[in-house]
C-alpha cells in the first residue's frame, strides 16, 4: 500500500535555503496519488539508490512511496535505459580505496538482482563521466543530487542479510537473501498551490 505524504512548503527560495529550513509533513488524500499518474512524462529521470534515502531526496509538496514488484522495478529499470533516463547515485564514493567493502556490497546486489530479479545494473550505473580542460575523469553520482520532482524519480533497492551455512573459520561475510529484496519508488505529485 502506498504512503502518501504531503509537505507544506515555505514559499519559493533557492534549493539550498529549501534544503536549510525544511518542510512540515502530513498525510495527503488518496485522490491526488491517481492524479499523479496521469501527469507523468515518459522520459522523465528515474534515480536507483542502493539502500540509501536522504532528506535531501525529498521534494517540497507532495509525494508518494509505494512498493514495487521486481517485475515493475524492472520495466521501470528497463524504460528509462532505453530512453536514456537511468541514474545510479550512492551515498558513498565507491571509487575511494578505503570503500572497497561498500564496493563489493554495491557488486552483490547488482548479481542478486540480475539473477533472481533479472534486473541489469552495475557500477556503471552509478557512475558520472565527465571532461574538465581536456582530462576526463569518472566519479560516482552522490545520492544528495537526486531530487524527486516533476520530472524525476527515485527507486530504491534494499534487502537483508544473512549469515552463509558454511563460512570460513573467522570470517564474519554476510550474504544477501534475494527473497528479503525490495523496491521503493518515491514520486512527486503535482498538485494546485496552496495560498
Amino acid at each position: 500500500m502506498p504512503v502518501r505524504i504531503r509537505c507544506h512548503p515555505v514559499p519559493r527560495r533557492s534549493p539550498r535555503e529549501s534544503r536549510a529550513r525544511g518542510a512540515s509533513f502530513g498525510y495527503a488524500d488518496v485522490p491526488v496519488a491517481e492524479a499523479a499518474r496521469t501527469q507523468q512524462s515518459e522520459h522523465e529521470r528515474l534515480f536507483v539508490s542502493f539502500w540509501n534515502l536522504c532528506l535531501e531526496n525529498i521534494p517540497e509538496g507532495t509525494f508518494v512511496h509505494r512498493r514495487l514488484t521486481p517485475d515493475e522495478a524492472r520495466r521501470l529499470i528497463d524504460d528509462a535505459r532505453r530512453a536514456g533516463t537511468l541514474s545510479g547515485v550512492s551515498e558513498e564514493d565507491l571509487f575511494a580505496p578505503y570503500k572497497k567493502s561498500k564496493k563489493s556490497d554495491h557488486g552483490r546486489l547488482c548479481r542478486v538482482l540480475g539473477e533472481h530479479h533479472r534486473i541489469t545494473l552495475s557500477l556503471r550505473d552509478f557512475v558520472i563521466r565527465a571532461e574538465e580542460e581536456g582530462e576526463r575523469y569518472h566519479s560516482i553520482h552522490p545520492l544528495q543530487f537526486a531530487e524527486v520532482d516533476d520530472a524525476s524519480r527515485l527507486l530504491v533497492v534494499s534487502c537483508h542479510y544473512t549469515l552463509p551455512e558454511q563460512r570460513k573459520k573467522g570470517a564474519l561475510d554476510f550474504d544477501i537473501d534475494p527473497g528479503s529484496v525490495t523496491f521503493h519508488l518515491f514520486e512527486a505529485i503535482a498538485s494546485p498551490d496552496r495560498p
